[in-house]
């Protein structure tokens, strides 16, 4: 009886054992970070990827209990960076921040791009949605979006709009424009923003759909006019001016988006780890005042829901890529 007794005893140790090792994470993911992580960004310094991983980074760091060191690798429309990531080891300790061009748009314009956003990397969370803004420079005589689609639908090809280049959010959400609201205009693009809104200042491009971080400085002193925004909803810097859907283009939405991923195979309990860390973050009073300078709310969101996001924003942007013939070797 001892005997039996003693075997139930070590059986029922042994279930338990076994229970509470599949109710905990693994090891690693316990120990996990141990070590400095890095986080990838592909634009230069100074920009919005950059101004976020800083604002972010402080909190995450503070949660995480290890520094979070910033690493740009600039280059080939943010490609560069986006493949080093993807190609890198799945432990957590290198990440990416990322943007809309190399998640989305990239994959349509690119016929040999390295990796693949849907594939090669585990979304985190999304950090960020920042809108674009139609402007027009002082002179311009649209007073309001709606008289502005007006102008253009009554002369078809008679007016240009400005981008930072080909492919660009610039160009595809000028270019989604025309789809939605039936106008068309000639594309001018130009190598990088500034150039392109000093013309757009000048009066040697007509319009521009630009980002609105880099057009509030010219919008506030009044060289260039707002006429509406990219977003669904009206953005808290810009209160007093439409969305185009409000202008009458249903179902008009572009974003400047941003977002956390790590190499695809990350463990589950690491990325749930960052997105925790991440989440913990937005809800700090002091980031979130900081990401609305921007134009953004942060945006909370599951690594679900925010692949679900990346997808849907891939399937959107294809069809406008395509209808503008834009390719990159």
């Amino acid at each position: 009886m001892h005997q039996t007794l003693s075997s139930g005893l070590r059986l029922a140790g042994t279930l338990l054992a076994a229970v509470f090792a599949s109710a905990s994470p693994p090891a690693s993911a316990q120990a996990y970070p141990s070590k400095p992580i890095t986080v990838v960004i592909q634009y230069p310094v100074g920009g919005p990827s950059d101004a976020l991983a800083r604002i972010v980074a402080p909190r995450m760091q503070a949660a995480l209990g290890q520094p979070l060191v910033i690493d740009a690798r600039v280059g080939a429309g943010g490609n560069i960076g986006t493949d080093a990531v993807a190609k890198a080891r799945p432990d957590g300790y290198t990440l990416l921040l990322s943007s809309s061009g190399p998640l989305a748009i990239s994959p349509w314009l690119y016929p040999k791009l390295p990796y693949n956003p849907l594939k090669d990397l585990a979304p985190v969370v999304q950090l960020a949605a920042v809108p674009l803004v139609l402007e027009v420079n002082e002179a311009s005589p649209a007073r309001s979006a709606a008289a502005f689609l007006s102008m253009l639908k009554a002369n078809p090809g008679k007016y240009s709009f400005g981008s930072s280049g080909n492919g660009t959010p610039q160009h595809l959400s000028a270019a989604l424009l025309g789809s939605l609201a039936g106008v068309t205009a000639t594309h001018v693009p130009y190598k990088g923003q500034a150039p392109m809104a000093n013309d757009l200042m000048g009066g040697q491009i007509d319009f521009a759909i630009d980002s609105m971080v880099s057009a509030m400085p010219n919008l506030a002193t009044g060289r260039l006019r707002a006429l509406a925004v990219t977003s669904r909803k009206r953005s808290p810097l810009l209160p007093e001016v439409p969305t185009l859907e409000e202008a009458g283009v249903p179902g008009y939405e572009a974003l400047a988006w941003y977002g956390l991923l790590a190499p695809a195979g990350t463990p589950r309990a690491i990325v749930d780890k960052l997105n925790e860390a991440a989440r913990k973050a937005l809800d700090t009073p002091a980031v979130r005042e900081q990401i609305a300078r921007l134009g953004s709310a942060p945006v909370h969101a599951t690594p679900e829901q925010f692949g679900a996001f990346i997808k849907a924003e891939h399937d959107k942007w294809g069809p406008i890529v395509k209808s503008t013939g834009a390719i990159v070797d």
